[in-house]
């Protein structure tokens, strides 16, 4: 007998208002919420999602979607890492669809939490960006391959993250990172129990090249284990971070806080909800 699965979807949408950026439309369907916490002093309105049922296993989707308005600027978060559990013999896989868009003139910050994939656990995780010229973008993904505390390495199961980027309707960069019933060893990564990227997408990113490198030195003069690069493709600026669980989320907490002060003059910090 076939399970029920869970079947979850939310979206946010932020338009300017005389009184700066508001709440546009929102729209939650179970396992998925959104809470909104208030932010620091100078930091944009927050929208935090969170997946009521405590992770997800064998054949779950999640629908997300954050879309800013021209002349608006916010951020979305998660409240956790996002656990996938084992998945069951001939089970189908866990679907993650998310969805971002920036309007002319407008900023997004993307910075979910990182996602926990269990040994036996199969995850396949579409990110699609429409960026609009003048548009801004600051995102994140971040994968812990097992249950590292647990002594538990991702040894066999599914991870396919992929992510497109479009500006102004045509396509600017294509990635996606695959391994399928392979240890991470054979894809090269060198014992490393944890991957995470991060990007900037924005008519000016070709500007912070070098203040992108200066933040990755920052990151790994603190985490000697870390490594980590960064880089300009095709106009977007792009980090790379490979080490252990705890090495890649400092590196990346420390990219991120240093980039969102330099490409969008905001305090040089990450959301409350990272540091809880």
């Amino acid at each position: 007998m076939k399970l029920q699965r869970g079947d979850g979807a939310a979206e946010v949408v932020y338009a300017a208002s005389p009184q700066g950026t508001a709440l546009a439309h929102l729209d939650q369907r179970d396992p998925c919420r959104v809470l909104f916490p208030h932010g620091e002093p100078g930091d944009p309105p927050q929208a935090v999602f969170v997946t009521m049922s405590g992770g997800l296993a064998d054949g779950d989707r999640l629908r997300l979607a954050a879309r800013v308005g021209t002349g608006a600027t916010a951020t979305a978060t998660t409240q956790a890492a996002e656990k996938i559990y084992r998945a069951s013999a001939n089970a189908d896989d866990c679907v993650i669809d998310v969805a971002l868009a920036v309007a002319p003139g407008a900023a997004l910050e993307w910075l979910p939490q990182e996602t926990i994939l269990f040994n036996g656990g199969r995850l396949r995780r579409r990110t699609n960006v429409d960026l609009a010229a003048g548009g801004r973008l600051l995102a994140c993904e971040m994968v812990v391959l097992g249950r590292i505390a647990s002594g538990e390495r991702f040894a066999s199961g599914l991870l396919l993250d992929a992510w497109r980027v479009r500006r102004d309707g045509r396509l600017a960069w294509a990635d996606a990172l695959r391994l399928d019933a392979a240890a991470p060893d054979v894809a090269g990564f060198g014992g490393a129990s944890a991957v995470a990227m991060a990007l900037y997408a924005g008519d000016d990113a070709a500007d912070h090249l070098e203040a992108a490198r200066a933040a990755i030195d920052r990151a790994a003069a603190a985490s000697p284990t870390l490594k980590a690069g960064a880089t300009l493709v095709n106009g977007l600026l792009l980090a790379r971070f490979l080490g252990d669980a705890v090495s890649v989320r400092r590196g990346l907490v420390s990219w991120l806080a240093d980039m969102r002060a330099v490409c969008l003059d905001l305090p040089r910090r990450l959301p409350r909800v990272w540091h809880v």
